[in-house]
């Protein structure tokens, strides 16, 4: 039996999956490259295997949980962009749903561009560079 601080942090991971299906699942176009990174999350987060499947085939509409922590809102952000790019094109739709979801979360959109071209040249390499780039994000947020 799991309590409930387990009980929200699985429903909090579980949101944020269903949230990046939701993004690649906006350009009509389910490419096999986007669900192998949203398994990868899944993994990530510790979900089970039958989770995964089982986000992955819903057709939902998500409004998601957002998170109370800057680094959490960061690094939810970060797997947004890293969806964006797992089948290499960048759709209007992809882009719109950022937009939309990075002002949910009180980030400017200069920071959409900002984490792509970072994920496309350097990323991050290291837990360095992350606590960088966590400092670095506080200009994006909104006032």
């Amino acid at each position: 039996m799991i309590g409930f601080f387990e009980y929200q942090y699985l429903k909090f991971k579980k949101s944020h999956l269903r949230s990046l299906v939701a993004l690649a699942k906006s350009d009509g176009h389910f490419d096999d490259r986007e669900k192998e990174f949203l398994e990868k999350v899944g993994v990530k987060y510790g979900l089970k295997e039958k989770q995964i499947a089982k986000i992955l085939s819903e057709n939902v509409k998500v409004d998601p949980l957002v998170p109370e922590t800057h680094e959490q809102k960061v690094g939810q952000l970060y797997d947004v962009i890293g969806m964006v790019l797992a089948d290499e094109v960048i759709e209007e739709k992809e882009m719109e749903f950022c937009q939309d979801l990075f002002s949910k979360y009180g980030y400017k959109e200069e920071m959409i561009e900002k984490m792509i071209d970072m994920a496309q040249t350097e990323g991050i390499r290291d837990y360095e560079d992350w606590e960088n780039f966590l400092e670095e994000s506080k200009t994006y947020q909104l006032s």
